[in-house]
């Protein structure tokens, strides 16, 4: 019908415009960006609620949709959907339709809903325990653990499979970073305790298995890493990005008494450390709560930003190296780190792996949306391997 009425001549087009109330067509006026999207809007809701072709059209669609299964379910479901898809095809050839904004998505994309991890593992392994799939974002790996943790410790399960996993990053992700001004964007790895230029976004999964350790053992398994004493998990409460100083400080605090851990026996400390300004208030936070001895790891600049699974990889690296008597080395040369931490640079471990005495290690992740996970760890006494 609009192309009728922009082919009609000036008469019939004014007879239509007071008949039906035609709103002013954006093509003929000289207007802004701003109102003209505004005009064309009004102008295009008009002509769609008056095409009688597409009246028509919706009226064949939902003719053939509205067909259900019949009577015998698993032979007719088949022949139904197939059936629906021809007269698509058809229907839609018939009136020279684009592809439909519905049938432009993958089906696949369905699967890439939370648990879908989660539900496939337990489908290979043949776990019926439940799938779920807690969200904590960049504190999505602690809080998982902490769960699992608290479920072995109520004598719900004997064994959980934990973990997270991220996809690559996608562009709409990097580009909603990028705005919020937290994303490196010069090309290089991005390094906790530098230029504090940004983090950058990156892709992964880690899982792990844990379980009552009496249980495991008499299955014939041995423990790897550290033992897990403790975890705590709480929100800032404040801000989308930012963290606050009291929500990771309660929250590191409550983890070390769940632990029944001091500070001063912590050997090492895992910071979540973003390469952004926020390292310098998170180490200001790390140092109000332990001693100077306690070394000090910052691991994004080794595996990049997993927006879920971050945590997962740096506990990984922490626990594999302290239970062979070590700190594995950042990424981090001297001449990298930026003025403003250099008096701190005892503590933060570099590029060369470093000794440890004591038993204790510790986590922090600070997730987007004010999210906190702390996870308290220890070396397995020596009659436990």
């Amino acid at each position: 019908m609009l192309a009728e009425f922009r082919a009609a001549d000036s008469e019939t087009q004014v007879k239509i415009h007071q008949d039906l109330g035609v709103p002013e067509d954006p093509a003929e006026l000289n207007i802004d960006d701003d109102s003209f999207d505004e005009v064309s809007e009004r102008w295009y809701e008009f002509w769609v609620g008056h095409s009688t072709a597409l009246q028509g059209y919706l009226q064949e669609l939902r003719e053939f949709e509205a067909e259900g299964v019949g009577e015998d379910i698993e032979t007719s479901k088949g022949q139904v959907i197939r059936r629906k898809a021809t007269s698509r095809r058809k229907l839609n050839a018939r009136y020279d339709c684009p592809t439909e904004p519905w049938n432009a998505v993958d089906a696949s994309l369905l699967w890439n809903i939370p648990n879908m991890p989660a539900a496939q593992i337990s489908m290979l392994g043949q776990i019926t325990g439940p799938t779920v799939a807690p969200m904590a974002a960049c504190s999505g790996f602690g809080t998982t653990l902490k769960l699992a943790v608290d479920a072995i410790q109520c004598g719900q399960a004997k064994v959980a499979v934990v973990g997270n996993t991220d996809p690559e990053p996608h562009p709409l992700t990097v580009g909603s970073f990028f705005s919020a001004r937290v994303v490196s964007q010069d090309g290089q790895v991005s390094k906790p305790f530098t230029g504090m230029r940004g983090t950058h976004v990156s892709g992964g999964a880690c899982i792990w298995i844990i379980g009552d350790a009496d249980y495991l053992r008499g299955l014939g398994m041995r423990p790897l890493g550290l033992e897990i004493l403790g975890a705590a998990i709480n929100s800032d409460a404040d801000h989308i990005i930012t963290p606050t100083q009291k929500g990771p400080q309660a929250c590191i605090q409550r983890a070390l008494e769940v632990a029944e851990v001091a500070p001063e026996e912590v050997a090492t400390w895992d910071m979540h450390a973003t390469a952004t300004p926020g390292d310098w208030t998170e180490l200001q936070n790390t140092l109000s709560v332990f001693p100077g001895t306690t070394r000090l790891t910052a691991r994004k600049g080794s595996f990049g930003h997993g927006m879920s699974v971050c945590g997962g990889w740096e506990l990984t690296a922490q626990h594999i190296g302290f239970a062979r008597g070590i700190l594995h080395p950042v990424t981090l040369e001297e001449g990298e780190i930026h003025p403003k931490m250099q008096p701190h640079r005892e503590s933060l471990v570099e590029h060369e792996k470093a000794e440890l005495e004591g038993r204790v290690a510790g986590k922090l992740n600070m997730g987007v949306g004010g999210v906190n996970a702390c996870v308290i760890s220890r070396l397995w006494e020596e009659d436990s391997e």
